[in-house]
């Protein structure tokens, strides 16, 4: 229970301080300035602080600081990896992708070792009991309500910019007029559909989410049957999102 509860809760900070609190044109400028990769780290490590203040604990403000510190390593090293790329070209869309996909994982892997840790050597220690005393009043979880805040946080922004980058190499052409109202609305359209499977998921109504998909699809379907290319293009945009969802729902029912 303390390793789960230790991981939303870093989870939590990353999510917002790598995705909420960073602009694309700030990920863009932190990769090639020194300032911006400074403040950064800096913001980082002051929205871990500030949520891990709620839990009063020595401890996991040694191993939450132990976090920032890793994630400044992680920035580091993409940084001088960067800055060595661009002496010989220009950064193509399938390196960017890659780096993105690279950093988040050892990111991801970096918080689960130290929560590991954090379990082995704070196992008496309940994060969440400060919390619990407001939420109580409530007839709430504060476990629960912190991943399924973390949780909800993931499935739009993060998520989002995941299924982009992916898809980037197979979005095909259109007008340059609807391209940004179409990536508005689609990435709009993303984040309620997955908002209302990850609510279905979490009721068991796992059926309910035929109709969302269905849904989506008809008014879509004009465009699937007439434009090949697209219909590959969605099917596997929605696979993606459904996936994310399912990953996404495991943070809560962990808990």
């Amino acid at each position: 229970m303390i390793f789960k509860e230790c991981f939303v809760l870093l989870l939590l900070a990353h999510i917002i301080s790598d995705f909420y609190l960073q602009s694309v044109g700030m990920e863009d400028r932190k990769s090639v300035k020194k300032q911006e990769l400074i403040r950064h780290c800096v913001i980082y490590w002051i929205v871990m602080i500030m949520l891990l203040l709620f839990a009063m604990s020595y401890n996991l403000l040694l191993f939450g600081t132990i976090a920032v510190f890793v994630h400044a390593i992680i920035e580091i090293i993409k940084y001088v990896y960067i800055s060595n790329i661009k002496k010989n070209n220009e950064l193509s869309v399938q390196i960017k992708r890659n780096i993105f996909y690279f950093e988040q994982f050892v990111c991801l892997a970096g918080l689960f070792v130290i929560s590991y840790f954090y379990a082995v050597y704070a196992p008496d220690t309940e994060i969440y009991r400060k919390l619990q005393n407001v939420f109580s009043v409530m007839e709430l979880c504060a476990a629960k309500v912190v991943s399924w805040i973390t949780a909800v946080l993931i499935i739009h922004k993060p998520v989002n910019m995941a299924i982009s980058k992916m898809l980037l190499l197979y979005k095909p052409k259109s007008k340059d007029s609807d391209r940004k109202n179409d990536r508005n609305a689609g990435r709009l359209i993303g984040t309620i559909e997955r908002s209302i499977m990850l609510i279905f998921i979490s009721l068991q109504q796992y059926s309910a989410i035929g109709l969302v998909l269905t849904a989506k699809s008809i008014a879509r379907y004009d465009k699937i049957v007439k434009e090949p290319d697209f219909a590959e293009y969605y099917l596997l945009g929605t696979l993606l999102s459904t996936l994310a969802v399912i990953a996404v729902s495991f943070i809560i029912n962990m808990i």
